[in-house]
């Protein structure tokens, strides 16, 4: 990228915006580290709107995951419109920070070929001194196909760090 001049008070500034985004993406990534609860925004397919607090776990290249029952409202609104969006954030925050996460994305159900990953990230967040093995305390055939909870997957296509009056849309890539 390339570097800003900007004109404040009759003073030329240099302002490099990588350095900018990168301060960005590392927030974002704050949030995803020290955060265990999102909101996940649904409709229907005739646009009616629903939005559900979930416990969420995330993977190296920050696709999402959370656990719900298949009859949840949510969970049928993504069953039926994969559209998807997130805002996450520490709701102990001082009144007026407004510092978190707002992304969209698609939704879709973690199929076998992912659900150990899963179960492990899962188990990592919500079971972190256990030394169970995951897949002991979460049998993977009990998510799968018509089982009554399932591991839902979203993959991020915008995402946007908001800081105060900001709104900075970053890339994030994993480690």
């Amino acid at each position: 990228m390339f570097d800003y001049l900007i004109f404040i008070r009759s003073n030329i500034i240099r302002f490099n915006m990588d350095e900018y985004y990168n301060v960005y993406e590392e927030k974002a990534k704050k949030i995803f580290a020290d955060c265990a609860y999102m909101n996940v925004g649904t409709s229907t397919k005739d646009g009616k709107p629903w939005v559900a607090p979930v416990l969420f776990v995330y993977d190296k290249d920050y696709n999402i995951y959370f656990l719900s029952t298949v009859d949840a409202r949510h969970s049928k609104n993504l069953l039926e419109n994969a559209d998807v969006s997130i805002s996450i954030f520490d709701s102990s925050q001082k009144i007026g920070i407004s510092y978190g996460i707002q992304a969209e994305g698609k939704v879709s159900l973690v199929e076998k070929r992912e659900i150990k990953k899963v179960i492990t990230l899962y188990c990592e967040k919500v079971f972190p001194d256990s030394e169970m093995e995951p897949t002991k305390r979460y049998v993977p055939e009990d998510y799968l196909g018509a089982a009554e909870f399932r591991f839902f997957k979203i993959k991020l296509a915008d995402t946007y760090v908001k800081d105060g009056d900001s709104l900075v849309k970053v890339e994030l890539v994993g480690e």
